[in-house]
């Protein structure tokens, strides 16, 4: 022990030495810096005053002189008296400033005096003798060689002289530059050694004095190691309470980190927490360490941290050591915060997990009564039809229900199969171009069917301009919106209506936003169930798949694909009022090409319609084209409107006229509008969100041109005020290839099962076209191959076959060195979903069908890539 208090007192003595000698270290290191620094900006500043400008002047007075020197040129050919008279004009500019130069080098020139004094003279000389050179041309008609001859002999040598002596000057002032540019480089490389010299020399006293810090930091540390132990690696606070010396207590270093105040050690006790407990943990505590006789005591207390907005839950342990001196208490308080959340949290996952099994159970029992409900109607059909195979209207009517059966069960697989694709995260979204107008006839037309044979008002709504190309997922955005309006459906008793309003919210160059809400008046969900609908197996309640079926997936299938597509799905909803399920959507914006210019801009518009929103989205789009609109929402001011036009001598030129609307609906108003006009004008067209179909011959009865199906777009409008007001040049050809119609076509079909081979067969045998068969991929290219080229013209690969798959076998064709191996290859394939089709293109194929086939899809595609080959 006295060994090492000697050897502390010495190395405190040698750590004042180094101290010391840092301290000197760092105030020369400063000193020289700055000694440095200041010769360092004198040279600099020798330079910027001295030389420098001795340079800049001289070129400016070089420039100066050749401009003076090719003023004079102009003389050889033009000498009169008031060009000469110009010249001197234009001279005394370039004197005046070549004196300002001549100052500045006088000023600034650090050779000897007699050199800027010869230069100085040769320049008086050199205006003297320039001088009697303009006095010489301005006295008589010289000519050029008179010109020549006089400046030869009278300037050339004087000039001479003049720019010598200015080379010379400068020649010195760049050496005087480098000069000091030298000395600076000087300074700055001593500097910098000077500046590495201390620099080792702080490095090493540091070394001695980092030495015997560490010497003293490791006795320490031992001494300590314990208790530093305990509060850097553990979140437990350690009390010493020691009641008849207070100035011995002691507390850990990590209380003030885990109770959010640092407590004082001379009051240490469990009752210096009490401002942060409740009363009734207060008490509990008081009651604990007033029993005799004890030398343990626990308890768990809830602590309002001070500085954390949570609550923070402690378990606290006592303990009585006994001595002969007196009591000696140790309390440790452990933080069981996120042990008790832990807790908390496994009882809630394990309640949730029980809550997920029941509902996948209950899940798996609805499916299988789902699945058995159109198979049962399936191989029921079936079998009534085989029993009535003589009775033709029998059996087409087993057929029918048989279709519909069909595809309600591949409705329910393909929900099945896009949770499990979502939940396995393999599911993803495919953002290409495509035709937002056709999308939204496609949905009209599937949506309107169903809601018209349910007794159910369907109407699409516009709001704001919209593009007709979008880019985006529209096979996932269809069927978000399917998903919603098939529950609308569902849900909407008859007489009832369903909305779908679609609403532009904001656009820049790139993106656009838009809203999509399906409104409906069917029973309303309670607002308790509002999160629970959108969960993977769950349905509000058990008797919702009991009284209208389905799988419970479509909306949570529908969140999902709207949080991958960065969109918003939300609801509101009143029961027995009707609900508003709104999505919200981001898509790319593609920039549209101009097409053929239009002038409507003297065709005037009346638009009637009583829904407003579709009034301002018509009134919109007619501007947008040019025309002029006015509007109405009622038949009787349509009909007035149209009578005063008329009577003002300006008639309208169109009329669109909504087909539903109160009073008198848009058949009656156009009747009433035509057996006023005294001419052709204005033409009448009948606007209509249902289908055309069935108003077509009251259309043509009332006088109405044409019937233009909701929701407008421009190019619809464009279309039809073309039609109706732009001449046409010679008659219009139909073109494209008549739907089903490929007689003289020769297609192959690449299908291993025997099944779905034959049903390809007969339905395409139908359109007259000749049909080979292929039972795998390898066989279809070895037909292929062994064929004469533009044998075939289309072939159907299906994807998943023996020996080799379409994939390969698409690839092996294209691969081939023939004239037709771009033969159209369309995938015919049950693997639906984005990713399976953009593989298929990928490999070579022009487009994708999916199993089970729709045959008007089929014939459309097939026609479309015949056209696009010219056959």
């Amino acid at each position: 022990m006295k060994k090492e208090s000697l050897q502390l007192a010495k190395n405190k003595k040698i750590s004042a030495i180094a101290g010391t000698v840092l301290i000197v270290l760092l105030a020369v290191f400063l000193f020289s810096i700055i000694f440095s620094v200041t010769n360092l900006m004198s040279r600099l500043d020798d330079i910027r005053t001295h030389p420098f400008k001795v340079l800049d002047a001289g070129g400016n007075l070089q420039n100066d002189v050749d401009n003076v020197r090719l003023s004079f040129e102009q003389l050889k050919n033009i000498n009169t008296p008031e060009v000469v008279a110009d010249v001197r004009e234009q001279i005394q500019v370039f004197y005046e400033d070549a004196e300002r130069q001549m100052n500045i080098i006088e000023k600034r020139y650090l050779g000897d005096d007699s050199d800027v004094e010869a230069l100085r003279e040769y320049m008086a000389e050199m205006q003297q003798e320039q001088d009697a050179f303009l006095d010489y041309a301005a006295a008589a008609d010289r000519s050029e060689e008179e010109i020549v001859s006089y400046s030869s002999e009278h300037l050339e040598q004087v000039n001479e002289a003049f720019d010598k002596q200015l080379e010379g000057i400068l020649k010195y002032a760049r050496q005087r530059f480098e000069y000091f540019y030298s000395a600076a480089d000087r300074t700055s490389t001593n500097a910098i050694l000077f500046a590495c010299l201390i620099f080792a020399a702080v490095l090493i006293t540091l070394f001695i004095y980092r030495r015997l810090l560490r010497w003293q930091t490791i006795r320490l540390r031992n001494q300590n190691q314990l208790f530093d132990l305990l509060s850097s690696t553990i979140d437990h606070v350690f009390m010493i309470n020691e009641l008849e010396h207070p100035e011995r207590n002691y507390i850990s270093r990590n209380a003030e980190r885990i109770l959010g105040f640092a407590p004082d050690p001379e009051k240490v006790s469990p009752e210096v927490l009490f401002d942060y407990m409740s009363s009734e943990d207060q008490e509990m505590i008081r009651q604990l360490f007033n029993t005799s006789g004890e030398t343990y005591w626990s308890a768990i207390f809830h602590y309002r941290h001070p500085s954390l907005p949570e609550e923070k839950i402690f378990g606290l342990q006592t303990y009585r050591i006994q001595n002969e001196e007196q009591d000696r208490f140790v309390t440790i308080l452990i933080d069981q915060t996120e042990m008790v959340r832990a807790q908390k949290e496994l009882q809630t996952a394990i309640i949730q997990a029980e809550k997920a099994n029941a509902a996948k159970s209950e899940f798996l029992s609805r499916m299988s009564h789902e699945i058995r409900t159109p198979m049962n109607g399936i191989i029921g059909m079936v079998m009534i039809g085989q029993q009535n195979i003589d009775d033709s209207q029998k059996v087409a009517d087993c057929f029918r229900k048989i279709n519909l059966s069909s595809k309600h069960l591949l409705n329910l697989i393909n929900d099945v199969l896009d949770m499990s694709k979502i939940e396995s995260g393999r599911m993803e979204i495919n953002r290409t171009g495509f035709d937002f107008r056709v999308f939204l006839e496609s949905l009209n037309n599937v949506i309107y069917g169903q809601a018209q044979d349910k007794g159910i008002e369907f109407e699409e709504i516009l709001i704001g301009d919209i593009d007709e190309t979008l880019v985006g997922d529209s096979l996932r955005v269809n069927q978000i919106l399917m998903n919603l309006l098939s529950n609308a459906l569902k849900f909407t008793p008859r007489g009832g209506k369903i909305t779908l309003r679609i609403t532009r919210t904001d656009a820049d160059d790139t993106n656009l936003f838009l809203k999509f809400e399906v409104i409906d008046t069917g029973c309303g969900i309670a607002p308790e169930n509002f999160d629970k609908i959108f969960k993977a197996f769950e349905q509000e309640n058990s008797n919702v798949s009991q009284v209208y079926g389905g799988t419970g997936l479509g909306l949570s299938i529908s969140k999902r694909f709207t949080e991958m597509m960065d969109g918003k799905i939300t609801v509101s909803s009143q029961q027995g009022k009707g609900s508003n399920f709104t999505v919200m959507l981001p898509f790319g914006r593609i920039k549209q090409e101009e097409g053929e210019a239009h002038d409507f801009s003297r065709i005037r518009v009346l638009v009637a319609d009583d829904d407003p929103d579709s009034l301002a989205h018509t009134k919109l789009l007619l501007r947008k084209v040019g025309a002029q609109a006015d509007v109405t929402d009622n038949g009787y001011e349509a009909v007035a409107k149209t009578e005063q036009a008329q009577t003002m001598g300006d008639p309208y030129d169109l009329c669109l006229i909504d087909w539903k609307m109160p009073f008198i609906d848009g058949i009656e108003t156009i009747r009433r509008i035509r057996s006023a006009s005294v001419s052709e004008r204005p033409a009448a067209v009948l606007m209509t969100a249902y289908d055309s179909s069935e108003i077509q011959e009251k259309n043509r009865a009332c006088g109405a041109v044409q019937i233009i199906t909701k929701p407008l777009f421009e190019s619809s409008l464009t279309a039809l005020l073309s039609e109706l007001f732009e001449k046409k040049s010679g008659a219009e050809e139909e073109g494209g290839t008549v739907k089903g119609d490929f007689r003289g076509k020769r297609f192959l079909i690449a299908e291993d099962n025997e099944l779905n081979r034959e049903i390809a067969q007969e339905l395409l045998s139908t359109t007259g076209a000749l049909i080979e068969c292929a039972v795998n991929g390898k066989e279809a290219v070895d037909k292929f191959a062994a064929s004469l080229p533009g044998y075939f013209d289309l072939i159907l690969m299906d994807i998943q076959m023996p020996i080799m798959s379409g994939y390969e076998a698409t690839k092996a064709i294209r691969a081939m060195e023939r004239r037709d191996a771009d033969v159209p290859i369309l995938a015919m394939t049950a693997n639906a979903f984005a990713e399976d089709v953009e593989k298929s293109l990928e490999c070579g194929m022009n487009g994708h069908i999916n199993k089970p086939i729709d045959l008007e899809e089929v014939f459309t595609k097939i026609a479309r890539e015949l056209e696009n080959k010219g056959m």
